[in-house]
């Protein structure tokens, strides 16, 4: 037998049986191993990382420095973690008495600054906004130079006189600025939590908000009092409401949020709310209930529907050439990868089962579009404001004409509303992590791929290729920390080959390179060279290990080929007549990078002629004559 080179002689004329697994058992004579895993999980990696002697809440990349938003400090690093320059945002002495932007700084300190929201702004200059919970979560403006920190810092609250130097909520802060037309606008959504002991009367942050920026860059400004709306004042400390995450694209800007279904449900579900970016006024704004489900197929094909309706996490990106085909998008069509959980009963705390669901940011607008036009909406419940006369004759919440355009020109009509109907979205991993709760996600294209880093609550990083028909097996799973990994990402150097995720555990950043860590955890030599292609995994044979070239002599590393590996063969004698049934067991019989039994990889030489193949009852089978 020859693969790729090994030959067995017989005497006399016989038969060899092969059947390709791990271990070849035919006809119960080759014992056959328990089934273990393609990954080796207890393999960890040494990774560059930065550690912080304060809890990190919020990562930003800006031409290729790091900026980290820690509790008390925001940090500036180089792309290999090393710390370049330290600024001090706290503790500080806060009271009544105090400024906003100052504290009262002849008093000892007594509260910290926990980083709630880290922004850049490039319109007018390279300037990285700051937003803590000292001063009522007001801003402070960096003008970046040589990746310093105080070369020129300005607190964006001490000229406002309508409140919108408030900025950042205690309970949780997404922002996303915008510039349209020469105007840098700060969208603002401040999550409200449950059983919250403060007053209405003392609430100085909206709920949902949209603040313009002065060209002086000193201070915000709400341009009218239809510019926000606040949580229903009945319901403050019983309609708990968490913005999970948000970005832009195209003409709308986007918040995804984790809360209460309706007014009398006690039920949690997310949705996805989206506003006009060139607004300033809140005039277009709509909610759609979001959520993901798992079909697990009975054993009479019955189907169990099974509704992950908590977001944990989500990531807008580019698809990679294989899923754009899939999905028929377009090159420039931004994605949603969205990770949920099933919450335990009527309630927002997840349980350990996870899905991953993914819709292009197209298909969103359509699902909008189509479900206003039939009147699929009702006036907001929960969130109430200044009320102009569009919002108030309930137009749209009946059937309205196809032509009815939703866009955001200057002679649309407004609306606030919330669709009533949902589109379910399918776990595109097929329940692979229903035992998991994923606490992270980032998704990198990388060649015709496209790789999703996952984090979950124990501190492991899964990597696996998303694809709705190919393998969706993970190809990396490692122990980073044992802390649970952040929704806080950062994507360093997306579009070069060594693209890195930044993942936060606690009080640490650390790197994960898209192509993975290594290959030390694929452990044996089929599911090293079935890997995807960029992580440049090979065979290392004189270590028996999965390696990258540089950790291996080249004479003995190998992309193409596994080690023939021959256990046993029986019977050990046979007659000189022939006609005997020769088995032999091993692995890696016919193995080919198409990960399928390949024939023609295998010779078998019977007293120096070479035998006939011919397959027999399944693929995994071959007799030779």
């Amino acid at each position: 037998i020859t693969s790729p080179a090994i030959t067995l002689i017989v005497a006399a004329a016989s038969i060899l049986i092969i059947q390709q697994t791990l271990w070849l058992g035919i006809e119960g004579q080759c014992k056959e191993p328990r089934e273990i895993s393609k990954l080796n999980l207890s393999v960890t990696y040494d990774l560059p990382h930065f550690v912080s002697n304060t809890p990190v809440q919020k990562l930003l990349v800006f031409n290729g420095s790091v900026y980290v938003g820690a509790t008390n400090k925001l940090t500036a690093l180089s792309e290999d973690l090393k710390k370049t320059h330290e600024y001090k945002t706290g503790p500080v002495h806060e009271g009544p008495r105090c400024s906003a932007c100052e504290g009262c700084r002849d008093q000892p300190p007594n509260a910290n600054n926990t980083s709630m929201a880290l922004l850049m702004e490039t319109y007018y200059d390279p300037e990285l906004f700051s937003c803590g919970t000292v001063g009522n979560g007001v801003c402070s403006r960096h003008l970046l130079e040589d990746g310093e920190l105080d070369v020129e810092v300005n607190c964006l609250g001490s000229h406002n006189k309508d409140g919108s130097r408030y900025v950042a909520g205690p309970a949780g802060t997404q922002i996303v600025n915008v510039e349209v037309g020469g105007v840098v606008r700060f969208f603002v959504a401040n999550s409200e939590p449950l059983n919250s002991s403060l007053p209405s009367s003392s609430r100085l942050h909206h709920t949902i908000s949209i603040r313009k920026m002065w060209e002086t860059q000193d201070r915000f400004e709400f341009v009218s009092e239809h510019s926000y709306m606040d949580l229903t004042p009945g319901l403050h400390g019983n309609y708990p409401l968490h913005y999970i995450y948000s970005f832009q694209s195209g003409a709308y800007v986007y918040f995804l949020t984790v809360q209460r279904e309706g007014g009398t449900s006690k039920a949690f579900h997310t949705r996805i709310v989206r506003m006009c970016s060139s607004d300033l006024e809140l005039l277009h704004y709509v909610e759609m209930p979001f959520e993901c489900i798992y079909s697990e197929k009975g054993r009479r094909k019955r189907s169990t529907q099974m509704v992950f309706n908590i977001l944990q996490a989500a990531h807008v990106a580019k698809a990679g050439n294989d899923l754009r085909r899939d999905m028929d998008l377009k090159e420039e069509d931004d994605v949603l990868f969205a990770a949920f959980a099933r919450s335990k009963p009527d309630s927002p705390e997840p349980t350990a089962s996870s899905t991953v669901c993914v819709i292009s940011v197209a298909e969103i607008n359509s699902f909008f579009k189509d479900f206003i036009q039939k009147g699929h909406t009702k006036p907001l419940y929960h969130l109430s404001g200044t009320e102009m006369k569009p919002f108030n004759e309930g137009e749209h919440c009946f059937p309205l004409p196809l032509s009815t355009s939703f866009g955001c020109g200057k002679h649309e009509k407004g609306y606030r509303l919330e669709v009533t109907r949902t589109h379910p979205r399918k776990d595109w991993f097929n329940g692979r992590f229903r035992n998991v709760l994923l606490t992270s996600i980032a998704v990198v294209p990388m060649q015709d791929h496209t790789v999703a880093t996952l984090g979950t609550a124990d501190g492991r990083i899964i990597q696996v290729v998303v694809s709705r028909f190919g393998n969706t097996e993970p190809h990396v799973d490692f122990l980073l920390d044992t802390r649970p990994v952040s929704s806080e990402v950062a994507v360093l150097s997306p579009e070069r080959p060594d693209a890195s995720l930044l993942l936060v555990t606690g009080n640490k950043v650390s790197k994960v390179p898209v192509i993975g860590p290594g290959c030390e955890h694929l452990w044996n030599c089929s599911t090293c060279l079935l890997a995807p292609a960029f992580m440049g995994c090979g065979w290392c044979r004189n270590r028996n290990l999965c390696t990258r070239s540089p950790q291996c002599a080249a004479s003995h590393w190998s992309q193409d080929s596994c080690p023939l590996l021959i256990t046993k063969v029986f019977p050990a004698a046979a007659p000189l007549k022939g006609h005997t049934n020769i088995t032999i067991c091993g692995k890696n019989f016919g193995f080919s990078k198409k990960d399928r039994f390949d024939g023609k990889l295998i010779e078998v030489d019977v007293a120096g002629a070479k035998c006939k193949m011919t397959k027999k009852d399944s693929t995994d089978m071959i007799k030779h004559h």
